[in-house]
């Protein structure tokens, strides 16, 4: 997909050339976003989140917003939100994403959509159960995707063979229900190559319709 302004144009027979970038899950994501009008992402850097910000800075249609820390930026998606119908914030896994919690609980609370993508390690880090940096240090690294639903409409902790899907779900939902949304972006995840969207996501996300786009019923707690 290549963006101008707010101009999409989607591409369904996109092949890398030799010296062009591998399509990512990132890059998917980042077109979804563009798409539904984000043209500002905001955030922290973190250890794992970095790659997934250079594909940001590259993207023609995205600028990259800077804050001095995640609850800023979660307050500052939260403003971008309530003028522009859809936003997005960038934290890191654990410490950055619990410091961001109070702005999307006051995004929750108060009807603002915005897409919380957090960088998290990879998911062969995550099979060791080690403890790992940011993590509780049990081996379980979903403490904060299950906080994560108590104050956002949807989640997905995105894998390699539905992660597209899973996007256009979490998007349909936080566009629809406007409320914030959370997706697990592990360092892996996002660089694995997949294809660019081949059609825009729908104007509604009425039942027929959700099906077109993929968007697949919340799974239930554990």
């Amino acid at each position: 997909m290549v963006s101008a302004g707010r101009t999409v144009v989607f591409v369904t027979d996109r092949a890398a050339g030799p010296n062009e970038p591998v399509y990512t899950v990132g890059d998917y994501l980042l077109d979804r976003l563009a798409e539904l009008g984000v043209s500002e992402i905001f955030g922290v850097p973190g250890d794992y989140n970095l790659e997934f910000l250079d594909h940001i800075v590259a993207h023609p249609a995205i600028r990259w917003v800077g804050n001095a820390n995640e609850l800023n930026a979660g307050y500052a998606a939260d403003g971008y939100g309530r003028l522009r119908g859809m936003s997005a914030v960038v934290t890191t896994f654990g410490v950055g994403e619990l410091s961001a919690a109070n702005a999307i609980a006051g995004s929750y609370a108060e009807h603002v959509p915005v897409v919380h993508i957090v960088g998290g390690p990879s998911k062969d880090a995550q099979g060791t159960r080690r403890a790992l940096h940011h993590s509780l240090g049990d081996g379980d690294f979903e403490h904060f995707f299950r906080i994560s639903r108590e104050i956002t409409c949807a989640q997905a902790n995105l894998m390699p063979a539905t992660a597209c899907r899973e996007i256009d779900r979490v998007l349909c939902e936080v566009r629809e229900q406007k409320r914030p949304g959370y997706l697990l972006l592990s360092t892996d995840v996002a660089r694995f190559p997949t294809e660019p969207p081949g059609a825009p996501l729908p104007l509604t996300a009425a039942a027929p319709v959700r099906a077109r786009c993929h968007c697949s019923p919340r799974p239930p707690p554990h």
